[in-house]
């Protein structure tokens, strides 16, 4: 889906969903386009110049950067930026092909705020040392302000300061400690607590939108940190929520089938026996929660 008018151009695909300006601004800072893909496997670009500043943050996945005579590898939670000028060539991985999103700026400020943002003449890329996903946040308000009013206006010039910003402080907390010494945990975290308040109804494929990364990566990192697949965790959570009010209540079966996703109470009863060696009935009147039910109060570490 294409939409143009004189200021701007929304372009929305399978695989990617864009929004460039074509109006420019002789101030510290204006944007230009902005952006969010999840590549194809060895997709690529250029080599081309580029007339502005393109910041992009990966937020999951692999590729390759060529510039300046230098070849940088790339993976999650780092950044990338393409000068102006500057003959560039990116592809991403054939195995895991990078997702990132992006901003493009320009404006009389832009070269000192990328220097000081951690990109400067001779560095096109560096480790982004914040949680990704916040970027992707501000990328999607960006892309949300394509009516050409001067609210958006300044809404997009207000969103593309805060990105260049938090990459700045991102820069700054380089000589201090990571929290996380692998992004992948932030991702994990944020799938539980989607799990745990959207359990009756959230589906896989929501998580991984919702966290901004495809969804095998996310199986992937979630049953090294859990030991199961995030379609086996939510099953096991429903399941301990049903035990737990099968003991603690009056409910019929439907209506405990139904407060964990399930309108059809014989697939419930089906899935719980499946799990537990009894019918929910028959676990009630035994009532004691099986040994291996998650607890839906904490987190399962490994």
């Amino acid at each position: 889906m294409e939409r143009n008018n004189e200021e701007f151009t929304y372009y929305k695909a399978k695989h990617v969903t864009c929004l460039k300006y074509r109006r420019e601004h002789h101030v510290e800072l204006y944007p230009t386009f902005c952006g969010v893909e999840q590549c194809k496997p060895g997709f690529t670009v250029g080599p081309r110049t580029r007339e502005n500043y393109h910041l992009h943050v990966i937020l999951s996945g692999r590729g390759s950067l060529r510039v300046g005579g230098k070849t940088y590898h790339l993976h999650g939670s780092q950044a990338f930026l393409l000068k102006p000028s500057e003959a560039v060539f990116y592809q991403a991985d054939e195995k895991d092909p990078w997702h990132y999103c992006w901003v493009s700026f320009n404006g009389a400020s832009a070269k000192d705020y990328m220097d000081a943002a951690g990109f400067p003449d001779g560095v096109n890329a560096r480790d982004c040392y914040a949680d990704t996903s916040e970027f992707l946040m501000l990328t999607w308000k960006l892309l949300e302000c394509r009516e050409n009013t001067l609210p958006n206006e300044l809404r997009r010039m207000s969103l593309t300061t805060e990105f260049i910003a938090r990459m700045i402080e991102a820069g700054e907390r380089v000589a201090q400690p990571r929290r996380h010494d692998d992004s992948s945990d932030i991702y994990v975290d944020h799938a539980l607590d989607v799990i745990r308040c959207e359990y009756a109804s959230v589906k896989i494929r929501d998580i991984a939108r919702h966290i901004g990364i495809n969804r095998s990566y996310l199986t992937n990192i979630f049953k090294k940190r859990t030991g199961l697949s995030p379609q086996a965790y939510l099953l096991r959570y429903r399941l301990n929520i049903a035990c737990r009010l099968l003991l603690t209540t009056n409910y019929p079966i439907q209506e405990v089938a139904r407060q964990i996703g399930y309108e059809n109470p014989m697939t419930f009863s089906k899935m719980f026996k499946s799990a537990y060696g009894v019918s929910p009935r028959n676990y009630r009147s035994q009532g004691a929660l099986p040994d291996d039910a998650p607890d839906d109060t904490g987190r399962e570490e490994t």
